[in-house]
């Protein structure tokens, strides 16, 4: 008899459309959760702030290089002095302890210049993901998006196009960066 009940409520409940609370919630959320994402390298990249941060960094490369093609230039010329067969002992044990000393300091500049350099791509790294992040926090808020997603960092392997707001964010910070 309890039997029988439970299968008239059941099948009632089908005839009827009525399904358990569960199940409509689950249909819910699946119609209406989505998972936003964002390529933050390309963000840093292809923004006008990241792309400055690229040429200040490039610049300073180009001047370390400089130096050190100077600083070798200047050992080549010891090296060549240190060739000649009229200097004196006493001359060339002053010209080799120059050579020692410039390449000292070359060795040190070029390890001085990478820590400089490192340096600044952390530093200015850090202030684009810091503004980005917080440009994505308020435009997930404002849009009212569930989530956004780094897609590099989360480990997608494949997702829809429509979904991607990394070109929106790029704008949006760009924008920001004019004002």
């Amino acid at each position: 008899m309890r039997k029988a009940l439970i299968g008239a409520v059941i099948s009632a409940a089908l005839i009827t459309g009525v399904s358990t609370p569960s199940f409509s919630a689950e249909k819910k959320s699946q119609q209406t959760f989505a998972v936003y994402y964002v390529d933050m390298q390309k963000i840093i990249n292809e923004s006008v702030k990241g792309k400055q941060a690229k040429t200040l960094i490039e610049n300073k490369i180009s001047q370390a290089k400089k130096k050190i093609e100077q600083m070798k230039k200047e050992i080549e010329q010891i090296k060549q002095k240190l060739q000649s067969p009229v200097i004196s002992k006493q001359e060339k044990s002053k010209l080799e302890d120059q050579l020692q000393q410039k390449i000292r300091d070359l060795q040190r500049y070029q390890q001085d210049a990478q820590i400089e350099v490192m340096n600044l791509e952390k530093k200015y790294t850090m202030e684009l993901i810091k503004e980005v992040v917080k440009l994505i926090q308020n435009y997930q808020k404002e849009k009212n998006i569930p989530m956004i997603v780094d897609a590099r960092e989360a480990g997608i392997i494949a997702a829809s196009p429509k979904y991607d707001l990394t070109e929106t964010i790029i704008k949006l910070y760009n924008q920001q960066a004019g004002k």
